[in-house]
């Protein structure tokens, strides 16, 4: 394990990447990889590998000088295509005969006659999965003290996923969904060697992610129940679910963040001094609307033809209120600072001295809930803002004098992880004042006759006088800490004669 105090927002692994630099020569490189699913052997229990149907990788590199031991570029390309087969229709409901193809031809049928809807097929031959990247790096030898580089990278990423299969469940390909992500990236670094005993490293980078369910149709949330209706008079297993899945109505996460670093190297003698900063700002902004378009559960196929829902969930933003009032949207800065001893004790012993600490700043408010702190005694505007994390660490290497290389090495320390913010943001976007949920059920005042299915996605019905409109509000606690574990190793390595 590494106990640098330079490691930040990460409390397991750490894999370094370095990006590769062109040189005074001009080379490249075309790749290309391809495998299918008899390329694979089978599945521990005998059965045929079902993980994809093709896989294709291929790309190229290019790079080489601007000026001649001054200036250099680099260029990659890669692109990633997989074909992955369609659900398993011959297990759960649909292999074992508790659904039937003639029930989902019948439910296509009315979804389509006498509602106007497309419900979807049933399984698909293949789902298309790609991952396409680009990146640019620029390196300047400014100086014989100074160098610099730059670098540029763009992935876009589009993964289909299945929902609504299980022992109990099947879904039509309207409730599945696309995962779109795209990141772009800059990153600038300069290296300075001012004197025989000072160095310095300067980073910075911006990033934008955006992170979006793309779902196949637009429409509410659907469940048809095809076992006995259960006690309390609603569906019952095995169900079959079209329509927009259920937390996809609105799913959308985007971040802008910039990284600046800073570090100093102070060599005096056996002793080398680090110490520097680390600042992130991270601007969020997720929009996290489930039910948005309604969600109905009807107890059978005739029942579905009719329009008599058994449940009836929906929830809105306040009345007279945008959808953008239910996404979390605020900025997490994290300021971290850090000081290190790396101690040559002899050409055998090296001992390593640490501490950092990282300071969370939250200038944005949840909006305050009076009410729930009354009902609850927690304060739902509180954040982690302000919530030092000091992190003490210590590491050591010992080699041994022995004919092939051998070394003793450990160490112990706290790290601190990666910032979570779906806790933050929930309390930005669950503060019981911005989303009213709707729970309506067959024996209520007001039920399907009053608030009649409706397959158009931006006009579900909300009623009037609602037998349960439910308040979700999220606390932090006031003590809430920063996630963060504390790692020990000790290791024996040795070269082995063979």
């Amino acid at each position: 394990a590494n106990y640098d105090v330079t490691i930040t927002g990460a409390t397991g692994a750490v894999v370094d990447a370095v990006t590769k630099s062109g040189t005074n020569d001009f080379h490249g490189t075309v790749y290309g990889v391809y495998r299918n699913d008899s390329m694979v052997g089978d599945n521990p229990d005998g059965s045929d590998f079902t993980g994809f149907n093709d896989e294709k990788t291929y790309g190229a590199t290019f790079g080489g000088p601007l000026m001649k031991d001054k200036l250099f570029f680099f260029f990659n390309y890669e692109k990633f295509e997989q074909g992955a087969p369609g659900p398993n229709l011959t297990a759960g409901p649909l292999g074992n005969g508790q659904i039937t193809r003639d029930d989902v031809a019948e439910i296509q049928d009315i979804a389509q006659s006498v509602y106007g809807f497309d419900a979807g097929a049933l399984g698909a031959d293949s789902l298309e999965t790609s991952v396409e990247e680009y990146a640019l790096k620029l390196d300047w030898n400014i100086t014989d003290t100074q160098r610099a580089s730059f670098r540029y990278s763009t992935l876009d990423q589009n993964t289909a996923r299945v929902q609504g299969f299980s022992g109990t469940t099947a879904s039509l390909s309207s409730n599945w969904f696309n995962h779109l992500k795209t990141v772009d990236s800059y990153v600038g670094q300069l290296f300075s060697d001012w004197t025989d005993t000072l160095s310095t490293e300067l980073k910075v980078s911006y990033r934008e992610y955006a992170a979006v369910r793309d779902p196949l149709a637009k429409l509410p949330s659907i469940r048809i129940g095809f076992g006995d209706v259960t006690v309390d008079g609603l569906a019952g297993s095995p169900f079959l679910d079209f329509g927009t899945e259920l937390n996809t109505h609105y799913n959308l996460l985007e971040t802008e963040t910039w990284d600046t670093f800073g570090a100093a190297n102070w060599y005096l003698g056996d002793h080398t001094v680090k110490f520097g900063f680390d600042y992130e700002s991270n601007d969020i902004y997720n929009l996290f609307g489930p039910q948005q378009f309604g969600a109905y559960e009807f107890n059978s196929i005739e029942d579905f033809r009719n329009g008599t829902w058994s449940h009836y969930q929906l929830r809105t933003p306040q009345p007279g209120q945008p959808l953008d009032s239910i996404a979390a949207k605020y900025t997490h800065e994290n300021l971290g600072l850090f000081a290190q001893d790396t101690w040559i004790v002899s050409p055998n012993l090296t001992l390593n001295f640490g501490l950092r600490v990282d300071t969370p700043m939250i200038d944005d408010v949840p909006q305050y809930n009076a009410v729930a702190q009354e009902v609850y005694g927690y304060d739902n505007s509180v954040t982690i803002d302000g919530q030092e994390l000091w992190q003490p660490r210590f590491g050591f290497n010992y080699t041994f004098d022995s004919e092939r290389p051998t070394q003793l090495r450990g160490g112990i320390g706290l790290f601190g992880g990666a910032a979570a913010e779906v806790w933050i943001g929930n309390s930005f976007s669950a503060t019981g004042l911005n989303v009213v949920q709707y729970d309506q059920f067959f024996d209520d005042d007001e039920n399907s006759e009053q608030l009649p299915f409706n397959p158009d996605p931006l006009n579900p019905p909300v009623p009037a006088n609602p037998a349960f409109a439910r308040m979700n509000v999220n606390f932090m606690s006031p003590d809430l800490e920063q996630p963060s574990v504390w790692k020990t190793n000790l290791a024996f390595d040795t070269e082995l004669p063979w």
